[in-house]
């Protein structure tokens, strides 16, 4: 086991890979030596990030994850957290709108014992109708779940690893990832403050419109699974 797990879905990012790459080294090296790794997944990508992915190989310290065909962030989630081998894991998106730089501050929490972190994204780059569906979302996940936090949904967040092992992900269940969590039992929960950057080449995977009226059902749905207690851990 190593100490931290960096994963990272990958879809049409041939653009901000080799710098995403390039700064996450240079963080991890002078942070955590060699007691990490980087799980890249490439989500059946149709330009040249595969090709870029396969570059890292070498590395011992990357590991590569290669879809044919698309299963999402959830399924790319869940297939890298079954083999992930760190006591924490830091989820992040691939389009450097999360910022390599701010990993030590999640690393200080970790150490002081947090078992679940969120990044709140100071100056968020996402239109107004999408920061108010998040807004919405957060208050629901307070009022209905007691959640202790700012924002459920962000995107760059580090969890010890226990508690996103063997997840029954259903479609886009990675969006909950935090609140999971705290259902199977993680207590001691940290915030901190994080740069959200302007993307860096390719487009977004969600269309705002779709993603608000899809949305609506599938939080509902996830509640009565939350409620019911789909998500927690199960005695073997």
């Amino acid at each position: 086991m190593v100490y931290l797990s960096i994963v990272i879905p990958c879809r049409n990012e041939e653009t901000s890979l080799p710098i995403l790459c390039k700064e996450l080294e240079k963080v991890l090296i002078k942070n955590l030596k060699g007691n990490w790794e980087i799980i890249l997944i490439d989500d059946a990508s149709t330009d040249d990030t595969y090709k870029i992915m396969k570059q890292y190989e070498k590395n011992k310290l990357f590991r590569i994850i290669h879809f044919d065909k698309r299963k999402g962030q959830t399924g790319a989630f869940r297939a890298a957290f079954d083999v992930a081998k760190g006591e924490y894991i830091i989820r992040m998106d691939g389009d450097l709108q999360d910022d390599p730089k701010d990993i030590p501050k999640f690393l200080k929490k970790l150490k002081q014992g947090f078992e679940v972190v969120v990044g709140l994204r100071e100056c968020r780059k996402h239109s107004r109708i999408l920061r108010l569906a998040s807004g919405i979302f957060d208050l629901a996940a307070i009022l209905l779940l007691n959640s202790p936090l700012h924002s459920n949904s962000g995107s760059f967040v580090a969890f010890k690893a226990e508690f996103v092992k063997d997840i029954p992900f259903r479609k886009n269940g990675h969006r909950y990832l935090p609140l999971i969590a705290m259902r199977r039992g993680a207590k001691n929960i940290g915030e901190i403050f994080v740069t959200h950057n302007e993307r860096v080449g390719g487009k977004s995977k969600y269309p705002k419109f779709k993603k608000i009226i899809l949305g609506v059902p599938e939080v509902l749905f996830f509640l009565i699974r939350y409620k019911l207690g789909s998500y927690d851990i199960k005695n073997k």
